[in-house]
């Protein structure tokens, strides 16, 4: 009876201690590496998006699904409102975004990814959809200043939001300003919003750039603002560690937020589902 005691006792102690560790918080730190670490293992991705930008003075809102194959990379998008969908894939059609549009239903197009008629009034390019994009901004901001983290990053607890248990992330830049900026020989308003993990759009906008996406002249000054933005607000879901809302702010108020619902992460997407051919697409 004494060993049997002794036993109950001692399980009992792991019990506790196991539960006690359990429910232990995590820190803000590790919120955002197992995100990361979730987000580099999406291989595919499928979901729906509400956008709502900035765009000029007017906040526009769009809806849209889509479906992501990372490498080799595969684009599917598609907006029922619209009527557009959108096919592109790695390595085809001399890099050019396959699009249909109900307006015209007898014809497809072959549009440049980076060209005016797929960047009017987008902040974002169709490469930065999903998940992976948003992991490569945060990743790249902890990498510049590794030990500003907490200057950065505040956990603010948890939340409901669509049904689902989220972790709320405060993203903080004090320093927040614009600097001037000399462009060099062959770069673009998005290439240089890459390297310094800004706003491609917000520099065409304070630039007097908006219609404007080819090779910018060499030594001109342009108005940058560093880093992406002042302020934002993640809600990463609790069981995938994938953020699911991102709100933006910068000195005007509300720049940017994405929501993504119905969220998949790694189907498996038949042979031929990024092929014009698929069943259910009107290309």
């Amino acid at each position: 009876m004494k060993f049997v005691r002794t036993f109950v006792f001692i399980l009992g102690i792991t019990l506790f201690v196991g539960s006690s560790a359990h429910k232990k918080s995590m820190s803000c730190r590790e919120i955002i590496e197992h995100m990361l670490d979730s987000i580099k293992n999406i291989k595919t991705q499928a979901c729906s998006i509400k956008a709502t930008e900035r765009i000029g003075k007017s906040i526009l809102i769009a809806e849209c699904y889509i479906k992501i194959n990372v490498s080799p990379r595969k684009i599917y998008f598609h907006s029922p409102e619209k009527g557009v969908e959108l096919l592109w894939v790695e390595g085809t059609n001399k890099g050019n975004a396959l699009v249909h549009s109900k307006t015209i239903p007898l014809m497809n197009f072959d549009l440049d990814p980076y060209g005016s008629i797929l960047r009017k009034d987008q902040h974002h390019t169709l490469f930065d959809l999903g998940s992976p994009y948003i992991g490569i901004t945060i990743a790249n901001t902890i990498l510049k200043a590794p030990k500003d983290f907490d200057k950065h990053f505040t956990y603010a607890g948890t939340l409901i939001w669509n049904n689902r248990e989220c972790y709320q992330i405060i993203v903080s830049y004090p320093d927040y300003k614009y600097i001037e900026y000399i462009t060099k020989r062959g770069e673009t308003v998005n290439s240089i919003a890459h390297k310094l993990s800004t706003s491609d759009y917000k520099i065409r906008y304070k630039n007097d750039l908006s219609s404007y996406f080819g090779s910018i002249k060499e030594g001109k000054k342009l108005t940058i603002p560093i880093p992406y933005s002042n302020k934002a607000i993640m809600y990463i879901d609790k069981k995938t560690y994938i953020p699911i809302s991102i709100t933006v702010y910068d000195e005007e108020g509300l720049y940017e937020a994405y929501e993504f619902t119905s969220m998949r992460v790694n189907p498996t997407f038949k042979s031929d589902e990024f092929l014009k051919s698929y069943k259910g697409y009107n290309f």
